[in-house]
């Protein structure tokens, strides 16, 4: 089992409308409404993969009912702790004649320490029965921004891998505890320099090289459409995907995290591994909704990745 921890679930909600604009009344073409926050997506895209995932954080409310059910419906497993507060609800308006996305997302209520208290306990007392841990996504209002740092420490001290895709402090704070591997993006990649690197191809390798031989870590440097640079510490190797006609490119950094984690839990080695996680993110892209891409687009796309080392 894999346990992706979702500490800031969502409904994730995307509206399909024609020519959006401001001041204007729309008409929806198509509404999708799934249990969402980056933790869920991961799990969506791992059991696509024939793996078995596990959802855990806060959850309550309304809506923090909609999330666990959906994720049981979908076949995946629960291990949320109830807060008795509404969970959020994030909107995405998705523009199809002119390719265009409006997100709005909904800061959330506040996490009394209690809960932090117990989901952390909770967390040590079952991290040894999976083979791997997922962290991703933004923390709830009044969530420290070194749990994940803890959290990654129980998980070293248990001998599981931890997989971290988070954003400013709570990416600052988890890198310095040694994950297994980091996801950072090109804005969170300069929040992990101290400095905003070069543009060109060698210059971001050269950062996501630095950044790993830092942390004693795996980077992969997310670059959307472009594919990924990923660098364990002594080399870097650059993945190119086929190009693909996107439709939505919501949830494709998840199903990149989890094609990673499915294919070192399957013991691959690292280019392996990397096509694995970009098939997934590009695959992603193919479909509405986060995490629901096809099988068939997946290995077909996996096929296609140009690998290339660059140092």
């Amino acid at each position: 089992m894999i346990l992706c921890l979702n500490l800031n679930a969502a409904i994730d909600k995307t509206i399909l409308v024609d020519s959006f604009g401001l001041d204007k009344i729309h008409r929806s073409e198509k509404v999708v409404a799934l249990a969402g926050g980056k933790g869920c997506n991961v799990a969506r895209a791992l059991k696509k993969m024939g793996k078995t995932p596990v959802v855990s954080g806060w959850v309550g409310g309304f809506a923090g009912k909609f999330i666990e059910d959906e994720l049981n419906k979908e076949g995946i497993a629960t291990d949320f702790i109830e807060t008795g507060l509404e969970s959020r609800t994030c909107t995405s308006i998705l523009d199809q004649e002119n390719q265009t996305m409006t997100e709005i997302y909904e800061k959330g209520e506040t996490v009394p320490v209690e809960k932090i208290e117990e989901l952390e306990a909770h967390f040590r007392e079952i991290v040894g029965n999976y083979r791997a841990i997922t962290l991703s996504g933004s923390l709830p209002s009044g969530v420290p921004s070194d749990i994940y740092a803890r959290l990654i420490q129980i998980s070293r001290a248990a001998g599981v891998p931890t997989y971290l895709d988070s954003s400013k402090n709570a990416l600052q704070d988890g890198i310095a505890a040694q994950p297994f591997l980091v996801k950072p993006n090109e804005e969170e990649i300069s929040v992990l320099l101290d400095e905003k690197p070069g543009s060109s191809t060698r210059e971001l390798a050269i950062a996501t090289q630095t950044i790993a031989s830092r942390y004693t870590t795996t980077v992969v440097l997310s670059l959307g459409e472009r594919g990924a640079l990923i660098s364990d510490g002594e080399r870097v190797i650059q993945a190119q995907p086929p190009k693909v006609d996107a439709v939505s490119a919501v949830g494709s950094g998840d199903s990149m995290v989890a094609g990673f984690v499915a294919a070192f839990s399957d013991n691959m080695d690292l280019e392996e591994a990397i096509k694995s996680g970009v098939a997934a993110g590009t695959a992603n892209t193919l479909t509405l909704g986060a995490g629901q891409f096809s099988m068939e687009d997946f290995e077909a796309i996996r096929k296609q990745i140009v690998l290339k080392t660059l140092i």
